[in-house]
């Protein structure tokens, strides 16, 4: 395997590995769950499940990316050189959604207010293809309707 390819997979490797060892772990603790509700082992091993899903997934797009897309080492140096595009407006509007958010909660349900809050924080970050945005609300308030009103 070329050291090209091992450099940019090796992040991705590492991560995966944790998230393998850590979720085995996680299943050896010392305390029994009751029959019928969570064990100890419920959170660590969902946060190792979803790491090593974010470690796959950036495995395989750095496995099938073409190699650096900055060849040259001027234009390198330039993108280096450049400071980053800062918008703290941003943040505060991104506070805002979330208090508007915890007022509306009661009145609107949690499938409605947390699709709408999905929502309104992937515009204000900048989601470009605004067809997208209300199936990526309701996806993300389907998964966290999922967590948190079916699995706790």
């Amino acid at each position: 395997m070329p050291s090209a390819v091992l450099n940019r997979i090796m992040p991705y490797l590492i991560p995966l590995a944790l998230a393998v060892s850590f979720y085995v772990l996680a299943g050896h603790f010392d305390v029994v769950s009751r029959p019928g509700h969570p064990g100890p082992d419920l959170w660590p091993r969902m946060i190792c499940v979803m790491l090593g899903i974010a470690s796959f997934i950036g495995l395989i797009g750095a496995l099938f990316e073409s190699g650096d897309p900055v060849a040259d080492h001027a234009d390198k140096a330039a993108l280096l050189a450049e400071a980053p595009e800062t918008r703290p407006e941003l943040v505060w509007i991104g506070i805002a959604i979330v208090g508007i958010y915890i007022f509306a909660l009661p009145y609107l349900g949690f499938f409605v207010a947390t699709t709408m809050l999905a929502m309104a924080l992937l515009v204000t970050g900048g989601m470009r293809n605004l067809a997208l945005v209300p199936i990526a609300g309701l996806l993300l308030a389907s998964g966290f309707s999922v967590v948190f009103l079916r699995i706790f």
